[in-house]
């Protein structure tokens, strides 16, 4: 049950990563996200939902860079908080990377 728990935090911190403008928050929720991550160690299943997560980060950032050039182009007032949100989903697809590579390399070792 707890692995089912975590898997759903997991999905729910993710999606709120993806919209979370504010610094502060955004700090919080990686590091609850690191936290429920670490609750299912060396699962394979969690490579593959790691995996989709990073991908939906590239088509994130690609929509936001375009909108962002956009704002550029046009001097919209919003250009400043469009960059903020398009430099957190860079970062937090960062974070999903780099501990997807740590888990990786833990399911290789266990699994040899």
């Amino acid at each position: 049950m707890d692995r089912i728990v975590a898997r759903e935090n997991i999905r729910h911190l993710s999606r709120r990563l993806r919209a979370e403008i504010d610094r502060t928050e955004r700090r919080r929720l990686q590091n609850q996200l690191l936290e429920e991550e670490n609750k299912l160690g060396r699962d394979t299943e969690l490579i593959a939902e790691m995996e989709q997560a990073i991908a939906g980060f590239d088509a994130l950032i690609k929509t936001q860079t375009a909108l962002v050039a956009a704002f550029e182009r046009d001097g919209s007032n919003s250009l400043a908080r469009a960059k903020d949100l398009l430099d957190g989903l860079i970062k937090s697809q960062a974070l999903h990377i780099e501990y997807y590579r740590r888990v990786a390399v833990k399911v290789r070792v266990s699994q040899a």
